[in-house]
């Protein structure tokens, strides 16, 4: 389970997650929505990763209090009064513990609201990192289930086949596709953006199919289907972020 402790620079507590791998080959920073992260190979001693931390300080108090400022960037702690997108639309979060024994998660689609709850003795770590997981599973089948229509139907609408569809949840990015095998992957959190996001995004792996790069033909292809593309590209890199917790 990862661990997610504070540091301070200057006025700001800042949330930060380390974590060490063998593959990595250097140090390595990036926020995930208001969380510094920071990667870095087992072989560098903490001491050394602190040090790099503390030289990049002016970078990331910068960036984290860019960030910081829009609340719909941050890391849900899954408390009640926070918002969820999903399909869209802005659910709040309605939370409570119990004397239960395990974690209970449900969408209210009538009321826009997700209930949770919680065993009582669960620190907000644990907490955060079972709930987590569940949302995940919830968001996976639910992406799943509707890429099983849209991609069918985009695929007959462009006339471009495809052979296979796969949903995980990445979110650097929203969809990609292996040309040469037919093969697309999506974010299973497709589901928190409006349908017509999503449509774009799955017209635009599929005419990957045809043109395996970002050129001119590419895009055209892409706005035959979707004339308002520009408009929803831009719309996801401003809002892109919301798809974090």
């Amino acid at each position: 389970m990862q661990e997610l402790k504070y540091i301070n620079i200057k006025d700001k507590n800042i949330p930060i997650i380390i974590r060490s791998y063998k593959s990595s080959k250097y140090l390595k920073m990036y926020f995930k929505a208001d969380v510094l992260c920071v990667s870095k190979p087992k072989y560098v001693s903490m001491k050394n990763t602190m040090d790099f931390i503390k030289e990049n300080e002016d970078y990331i108090y910068k960036k984290y209090t860019a960030i910081s400022k829009n609340k719909e960037f941050k890391l849900k702690k899954w408390e009640s009064g926070e918002t969820f997108s999903y399909k869209g639309e802005k659910y709040t979060i309605e939370s409570e513990d119990t004397n239960e024994y395990k974690i209970q998660i449900k969408f209210d689609e009538k009321n826009k609201a997700i209930h949770l709850s919680y065993p009582v003795e669960l620190d907000e770590i644990e907490r955060k990192a079972y709930i987590d997981k569940g949302i995940k599973k919830i968001l996976k089948n639910n992406t799943e289930f509707l890429l099983e229509d849209k991609v069918p139907y985009w695929s007959k609408i462009t006339n471009i086949p495809y052979k296979q569809f796969k949903v995980n949840d990445a979110t650097s990015k929203f969809g990609s596709c292996i040309p040469s095998t037919k093969i697309m992957h999506f974010s299973s959190r497709l589901i928190m953006l409006p349908e017509d996001k999503i449509d774009a995004i799955v017209v635009h792996e599929l005419c990957h199919i045809v043109h395996p790069n970002h050129s001119k033909d590419f895009y055209n292809l892409v706005k035959k289907y979707i004339p308002n593309y520009d408009e929803i590209n831009k719309w996801l890199k401003q809002n892109g972020k919301t798809i974090m917790f």
